[in-house]
């Protein structure tokens, strides 16, 4: 599972494409998750819960930013879905420290003019207490600013160009693997198994795919690869027939696709059907979706290698996934389980890890600092742990290798770390369990 440049860990944009898919919802108006009133607000009126937007003795107001229709990306709506139904879930046991989640969502339909909108009236008609997981480092880019200097607490960005978390702010959190350190995860994995080979680069002409090249730069360090011939496409551009037939003509050994799914797709299915090129290809983690292999076509897909952060929704006999499959039961209305509702519920359960760090005493100073706690921490789906500090706002440094095998991602081999604060915890067992550093698997 993984969210884009235009979102990431995959979930993102991507499928987006498949023609006919209109997601329908209020567009331009936020919905709430209906939450229950509690019944007996504990000490009601105190004055520092009074000043504290967003905060009342039992509610907390959240907000984030999402395409919920009008547009391709409203394909990642069920993200939303997994948070909400999670924030429910826990209302249903009583709430953070009797406090109980409301989600209020923006409808941006992906469009940095309309993110900009909708996010201030979150934030100064709706009062939000913070800001969660808002989709898409395009749209997010025309807010983060904003929401640095009202001081809202900016977490868990639905995307992961370095500059989020590269200089630390106090009040943002990356909500992805950077595409930096991903890059030089799957670097490694390029220098581990083709060593003096010839590389092929195909790279998003922006800032998605810059980060990723400088990751892989970094994993080949101390390598002989070679990089014989790199090429880009624009961020609209799905068909990437032209560059996959000149990466074919210098040669490379492996071929590395900084690319969302569809571009990506299309870089395996020409380089399989069309140039009878049987390559390998490794890709970034946005595109870890079953949408990737759907686009490429699941034998063209067969062998693609990725990095991952948490398990598959298909993974039902995990603990984790059993339980997410209730609770969409429950309180999804409706909605089916997919890798994207798993999502939803990871940025969901980081919140609320971060809320109950908090304490009772809730205010925005608090809730940061309750963020930054987060250390040697499994959530119930998570293949890795998560680790903050005062500075260190990047959740996930460590990934595990992914590959296609029989049209599904399957995991592969050790946690692969470059975790700038390390902890006790080298990964997670199934259900979020923590494998401690020398207990094995």
């Amino acid at each position: 599972m993984t969210v884009l440049p235009q979102f990431r860990r995959g979930l993102l944009l991507p499928a987006v494409f498949l023609a006919g898919l209109l997601l329908l919802s209020c567009g331009g108006e936020e919905k709430a998750a209906e939450t229950p009133a509690a019944t007996q607000p504990a000490g009601a009126g105190t004055p520092s819960a009074e000043k504290v937007p967003g905060v009342t003795d039992t509610k907390i107001l959240l907000g984030t930013h999402f395409a919920m229709s009008q547009s391709p990306a409203a394909a990642y709506a069920p993200i939303v879905d997994g948070m909400r139904a999670y924030f429910e879930y826990v209302n249903s046991q009583g709430g953070v420290n009797g406090r109980k989640i409301t989600l209020l969502v923006g409808d941006d339909h992906f469009n940095p003019a309309d993110t900009v909108e909708v996010v201030r009236r979150l934030v100064e008609q709706d009062g939000v207490f913070a800001m969660v997981s808002g989709l898409g480092d395009t749209p997010h880019a025309a807010v983060w600013k904003y929401l640095e200097e009202q001081g809202v607490p900016d977490l868990f960005i639905g995307g992961g160009i370095i500059k989020w978390t590269e200089p630390v702010v106090k009040t943002r959190f990356g909500g992805n693997p950077d595409y930096d350190t991903e890059g030089r995860m799957l670097g490694k994995y390029i220098a581990e198994n083709y060593n003096g080979k010839k590389l092929g680069l195909l790279l998003q002409n922006d800032e998605f795919g810059e980060d990723g090249k400088a990751g892989i730069l970094l994993g080949l360090e101390g390598s002989d690869v070679e990089i014989v011939a790199e090429e880009t496409y624009e961020p609209s551009q799905w068909d990437v027939t032209a560059q996959a037939q000149r990466l074919k003509a210098a040669n490379p050994d492996v071929v590395f696709v900084q690319a969302i799914p569809p571009p990506a797709a299309s870089m395996v299915k020409v380089s399989r059907e069309i140039l009878n090129w049987d390559v390998p290809i490794v890709v970034t983690g946005v595109d870890v979706t079953d949408i990737f292999i759907s686009l490429a076509g699941s034998e063209n897909a067969e062998g693609v290698v990725s990095v991952v952060f948490a398990t598959q929704a298909y993974h039902t006999e995990d603990p984790g996934v059993q339980q997410h499959i209730q609770i969409m039961e429950q309180f999804g209305q409706g909605v089916p389980v997919s890798n994207l509702t798993l999502y939803g519920q990871l940025v969901a359960e980081m919140t609320v890890e971060a809320l109950e760090n908090a304490g009772p005493n809730l205010t925005r100073e608090s809730l940061v600092e309750g963020a930054e706690a987060i250390r040697d921490w499994c959530c119930s789906v998570c293949l890795v742990p998560v680790n903050f500090s005062p500075t260190d706002h990047r959740p996930f440094e460590m990934e595990v290798y992914i590959r296609v095998e029989d049209a599904k991602w399957v995991e592969f081999g050790e946690p692969v770390n470059f975790e700038s604060t390390p902890g006790k915890v080298i990964g997670c067992k199934a259900g979020g369990e923590p494998v401690y550093s020398g207990e094995g698997g």
